[in-house]
């Protein structure tokens, strides 16, 4: 990423350009917190971790592809505020806001450390009052309790992250078992088979479209660590991608009523047709150019509706949620 970014290359160059304009690129931003307690639920009110995350994530990008220092003491001034403020995470979708805004959060983190040599404040997770602590104790230990479907993939993907951050290979192993094996959220639960349609199908296309994301960053990191996530069933996350892109396209595709999620009755399933709630691909969900990328360019399969998708979806940057790290032809092009 930085050497073409450096060597002016595309699609490197001009997403560049877009991002080092962008509220949660600038060395001055203004940090929103830290808080002691947030809270995702009924009671909500952690949109400045939310914000203060996504800027520590594209300042450090920011830092690694100009060595600007004042992007480096932008970042790490955020991840130690609040690594050193925060004491608990509540509300009903805290796995959510872990899963999601923590995930980004702990992946700044993981930048700063090893390419820019940040010694966090406080001390590792036995002991200490640091970053690591806090990721250890409120963001790991709330999201080992794995929920269903792409809520689920969202914990797992995010356990993943942070194992790697603590060098904690007992948790690696449960989140990267989870990935395969959990029979609710996991990836082979996740997709018929044969088709690849996912179980959030019957319920809304913005849940399917998500739940494909998530499970794709999951399996970029395990590709990071050295497993391949995305040869598991013969590819079943690419035969997910494309029902997905297909339907999003408006085109047909056949529908299973009996492959559904655990607890659908919980969110008005199970579903007698696809719906078509949230139907079409924008930017606004923006998860195409890591299946895109992965598949497609770097392992040359044939992926014409998923292809189809991330051209539909056009650019991808400047969201205003932690759903997606966004800003796909920077980070994931190859």
């Amino acid at each position: 990423m930085r050497d073409n970014v450096l060597r002016n290359k595309e699609p490197w160059a001009s997403a560049y350009q877009r991002f080092r304009a962008d509220q949660y690129s600038l060395a001055n931003y203004t940090m929103e917190g830290p808080a002691a307690v947030i809270s995702r639920g009924k009671i909500s009110n952690y949109t400045s971790f939310a914000h203060d995350a996504r800027a520590a994530w594209q300042n450090a990008l920011m830092w690694y592809i100009t060595r600007d220092q004042s992007h480096w003491g932008r970042s790490t001034s955020i991840l130690d505020a609040w690594g050193s403020n925060l004491t608990d995470i509540v509300g009903i979708d805290r796995s959510l806001l872990i899963g999601l805004d923590g995930d980004l959060f702990v992946n700044a983190a993981e930048i700063m450390r090893w390419e820019g040599n940040w010694t966090e404040s406080g001390s590792r997770w036995q002991g200490g009052s640091g970053f690591s602590n806090q990721l250890y104790w409120l963001f790991s230990r709330q999201s080992a309790a794995i929920g269903q479907a792409n809520y689920g993939m969202a914990s797992i993907k995010a356990l993943m992250s942070f194992a790697v951050y603590l060098d904690d290979v007992q948790l690696y192993n449960y989140a990267v078992h989870a990935f395969i094996h959990d029979r609710c959220a996991g990836l082979l639960a996740m997709y018929h088979p044969e088709t690849g349609q996912s179980v959030e199908a019957g319920r809304d296309q913005g849940h399917t479209m998500s739940g494909i994301g998530w499970t794709a960053y999951g399996a970029r990191v395990g590709q990071s660590q050295g497993s391949d996530l995305y040869s598991l069933g013969d590819g079943l996350l690419l035969r997910a991608a494309e029902y997905a892109a297909k339907y999003n396209l408006n085109h047909t595709v056949f529908y299973n009523p009996q492959w559904y999620r655990c607890e659908a009755v919980l969110v008005n399933g199970p579903w007698t047709n696809i719906s078509e709630a949230n139907r079409g691909v924008t930017n606004k969900n923006p998860m195409w150019d890591i299946l895109f990328y992965e598949y497609v360019v770097t392992r040359g399969n044939d992926g014409p509706w998923t292809t189809a998708a991330k051209e539909a979806q056009g650019f991808a940057g400047g969201v205003s949620s932690n759903d997606h790290p966004s800003w796909g032809d920077l980070i994931w092009a190859r």
